[in-house]
Parts: structure tokens; sequence; C-alpha cells
């Protein structure tokens, strides 16, 4: 089951960072093992990591046409802790992800131990 959430990247700055390690890697990398990939779409930024354990989507409206004021659309498919728990984002930036994400009342609970 996916989960769905807008956050503001005033709120959330590493997801910012996400897309800037595109910048400094090249649009394909992996961070701790995990395959990542950066789209650019038709002016839009698109950060991609999957596993077998999950699928991670960070959608940037407008990143390429340099509209950095819109709010990031994130997706988690499949384990969400897991998830949470590999982003490389700090702890404050989790916590966000956390309570913006239509988590149940138990994958809360796991996410926030795996910050």
């Amino acid at each position: 089951m996916g989960m769905f959430a807008a956050i503001m990247l005033t709120d959330c700055p590493g997801l910012i960072d996400l897309m800037l390690t595109g910048d400094e890697h090249g649009m394909s990398f992996a961070i701790d093992g995990v395959e990542c990939v950066i789209e650019h779409v038709e002016g839009h930024g698109i950060f991609e990591a999957v596993t077998p354990d999950f699928g991670l989507s960070v959608i940037h409206p407008g990143w390429y046409a340099g509209d950095h004021g819109a709010p990031a659309y994130v997706a988690i498919i499949g384990d969400a802790h897991a998830c949470i728990g590999w982003l490389p984002l700090r702890q404050a930036d989790k916590l966000v992800l956390i309570r913006c994400m239509p988590l149940s009342e138990v994958d809360r609970m796991l996410c926030r131990l795996s910050v």
C-alpha cells in the first residue's frame, strides 16, 4: 500500500539536499547501497529510490524552472519505517515526514523508532 503527502520544502529542507545530490553525483547514484535516480520531466524534478522493501518518490514541481516555493510530493510504497530509517535526512526532517505521511499508528511508531 502506498502513502503520499505534500510537504513544504521550508519544513523539510533535506528534500532539497536529495535533489542537489544528483547535481554532485550525476542523475544515477547509490546512497548507502540504495540505487537512486533523479529525473527531469517538463521542468519538474523527481527523486526516486527503490529497494526490494520500499520505493520512494519525491516530486518537486517546477524544480528546473526555478520554482522552489511549491511543496514537494512524497510517496512511499512498501515498508515505510525501512524507508524512513534509510533516508539520508536530519532527524528533524524525518520527523516532519513521519508527521505528514498518512501512516497507521503502528507504522508511525515504527518510523519514530527507526529515526
